[in-house]
């Protein structure tokens, strides 16, 4: 019987951690691991260029994209186990288990901002969200002009997790869990969320599920279930995507939410301000 190789690709939010969980998963799973992200810093220095400035300049010189993107698709019939950091190991590599790491863009602008790249200087953390914004715009024009896909369409991945609040270690151990689930046969909730991302909105009663606006994530159904879950400790919440229903937020709705399940806000959405 032909040995079965582990493949896991990680893609995601700038910032959202995907060295460290990457590091973690090679060494639970005795694998080799693979950066595009590691690569283009390098090429951006050789090129006295900041990342930012590299993503533009690539938006006009394909040949780089050519060549990263190359090595990616021989991945795809390597006999190693694997563990692949890139944006688009999902799209060149489909045996892999295709994970997205999500993270807040304040969160994920002090990230980057503690790491203190060469290719990555910033004065603020306000700076750092900015360049990170202009980054991914960047990053989805030139990958719908090339290949005609939308990194941002969360359906492309089979595991979609939250690392604003959580340590890397817990990351690393639901994304091995849900390959492992996967491996297996099972099926599972695409989506983990972080219960300080989940806003009240929705119905009560129903299996959870989320839907997205504004940049803001709302809970549409499974209110119940879900105060539960947080009040037990979950540091995820495992929800399927939902359409906007009806419903609500309110400040006094989020001040009531806070007092059921112990979550703190950093903040209001412009809804319920």
């Amino acid at each position: 019987m032909q040995k079965k190789f582990i493949k896991i690709s990680l893609a995601g939010d700038l910032g959202s951690g995907k060295t460290t969980v990457g590091a973690l998963l090679a060494e639970r799973f005795s694998a080799e691991k693979y950066s595009t992200g590691t690569i283009q810093r390098k090429i951006a220095l050789e090129m006295g260029m900041t990342t930012l400035e590299l993503n533009q300049y690539m938006e006009r010189h394909h040949e780089i994209d050519k060549m990263i993107d190359d090595g990616l698709c021989a991945l795809e019939g390597e006999e190693k186990n694997l563990i692949i950091d890139s944006r688009m190991a999902w799209h060149f590599v489909p045996s892999s288990f295709a994970v997205y790491m999500q993270a807040e863009p304040l969160v994920s602008a002090a990230r980057i901002l503690a790491a203190g790249r060469a290719s990555e200087h910033f004065e603020s953390v306000e700076e750092a969200a900015a360049s990170i914004r202009a980054r991914r715009a960047s990053e989805a024009a030139r990958y719908e002009t090339l290949y005609g896909v939308n990194i941002c369409d969360m359906e492309n991945y089979d595991y979609v997790v939250d690392t604003t609040y959580v340590p890397p270690e817990t990351v690393a151990e639901h994304i091995a869990a849900h390959f492992e689930a996967a491996a297996a046969g099972k099926t599972f909730p695409r989506y983990e969320l972080c219960p300080a991302r989940l806003y009240p909105y929705g119905q009560e009663e129903g299996e959870p599920a989320f839907f997205e606006e504004n940049g803001h994530c709302f809970i549409a159904r499974g209110a119940k279930a879900i105060a539960e879950r947080i009040r037990a400790g979950a540091p995820l919440i495992a929800l399927e995507r939902a359409e906007k229903g009806e419903g609500a937020c309110t400040a006094a709705a989020v001040r009531a939410w806070e007092e059921r399940t112990g979550v703190r806000f950093p903040a209001l959405p412009a809804c319920a301000e």
